[in-house]
């Protein structure tokens, strides 16, 4: 008889479901009163769940988005949405990226609805779209000012017109993205009226479509406009703002909690040095403990001499370089620790808190990053909390 053997983990995610619930419900009304107040509750949104739900768990979140009435999704790529699809998820999965040509058969075969940013994979689409007898709806991308995938706004006119031809495609959605909405107002307030001018001259031809989205996280938060009719929250449905200005619109609540457990704890003396390189060395004698997270955690070798822990709700300092598997931090302020103890990386403890915006400012990053990192490479736990 085989007998498993179990080692719990050192580090880990933990996942709060209540927290997710709650944000997509707030964003939900952000969204009637910002899209389209005329529309009401007919206003849709699109929670994008790509990069593994920036790591919280794509499964896990659109199992809780549906839990909350939400049937669009938005994954970045054609293996995101056939793990979605073959996770027996039978709503509308839009995919962001461009794919390539090679890849477009299992589009038709697994109900994914493209982006289309070239005439030669919309061609490729409408080919096997006629041996299949189907039609696939699409949702071309717009480049207002992005510099990435999408036809040029001053190009989609002729794009359109060309893409009519083709009897086995429909123009189902439009959409842009910001790439300067947290710093450049006056910019994204071009975009907008970019895309205004592209969908209105595309009105006028008469050209059939549905959807109309351009409004991500920062988008929503900040530029109100009527003529879109679908919400694109992607990092505000993990309790994340794009934008700390942002806080006062909407109360979300975090997501995701890093914990590590105490492995060692013991004194580093006065004038030793501490972890690769020695770029630290104790000024006096200094308890210390070592945690079971490292850079192969997803803890960036930027928080080396930077960031803080919390141990027994107190913050405590890591000591020298990241490694691959520990970290070192300082518990002089932290009372008494012990083997086994629950260090928190990220998330509360007692009466503090580190947030994944301080730890982006300690790696000089954004918090995107910071929660992608982790949860894609420790493993997650789903809790629930009120």
């Amino acid at each position: 008889m085989n007998t498993a053997i179990y080692a719990p983990a050192m580090a880990w995610c933990e996942i709060n479901s209540s927290a997710l619930r709650s944000n997509y419900r707030e964003i939900k009304k952000l969204a009637i009163k910002q899209l389209e107040p005329r529309r009401g509750r007919e206003v849709d949104i699109l929670s994008v769940v790509k990069a593994d739900a920036y790591g919280h768990g794509m499964l896990t979140a659109v199992s809780l988005i549906m839990k909350e009435g939400g049937k669009f999704f938005a994954v970045s790529n054609l293996e995101e949405g056939i793990t979605l699809r073959s996770s027996g998820f039978k709503g509308r999965i839009i995919l962001f990226e461009t794919t390539l040509l090679e890849q477009a058969p299992a589009l038709i075969k697994y109900d994914l609805t493209p982006s289309i940013s070239t005439m030669d994979l919309a061609r490729a689409l409408d080919r096997l779209a006629r041996k299949a007898n189907k039609v696939i709806p699409v949702h071309i991308k717009i480049d207002t000012g992005m510099g990435r995938l999408g036809v040029w706004h001053k190009e989609l006119v002729d794009f359109v017109v060309t893409l009519q031809k083709l009897r086995h495609i429909t123009i189902e959605g439009l959409f842009t993205h910001f790439p300067v909405a947290d710093t450049d107002p006056s910019f994204t307030d071009q975009q907008i009226d970019h895309l205004a001018e592209a969908v209105f001259a595309l009105i006028k031809k008469e050209v059939p479509f549905r959807y109309i989205h351009a409004a991500s996280s920062m988008g929503l938060l900040g530029y109100k406009n009527h003529f879109l009719n679908i919400a694109r929250p992607g990092v505000m449905l993990y309790g994340l703002y794009p934008g700390s200005s942002l806080r006062k619109k909407i109360m979300l609540r975090p997501v995701m909690s890093v914990k590590a457990r105490v492995l060692l704890t013991k004194t580093i003396h006065k004038g030793r040095g501490v972890s690769y390189g020695h770029t630290v060395r104790m000024m006096k004698d200094t308890p210390i403990a070592v945690l079971g997270i490292g850079y192969s955690d997803g803890y960036s070798r930027a928080f080396s001499n930077k960031a803080k822990v919390l141990i027994n709700g107190r913050f405590c300092p890591v000591l020298g370089r990241v490694t691959m598997d520990q970290i070192i931090v300082d518990i002089t302020r932290a009372g008494k620790v012990k083997l086994g103890d629950e260090a928190v990386i990220l998330g509360r403890q007692g009466k503090n808190s580190i947030t994944a915006d301080d730890l982006a400012l300690w790696a000089n990053t954004i918090n995107y990053e910071i929660v992608c990192n982790f949860g894609n490479r420790l493993p997650r736990r789903i809790i629930t909390k009120g």
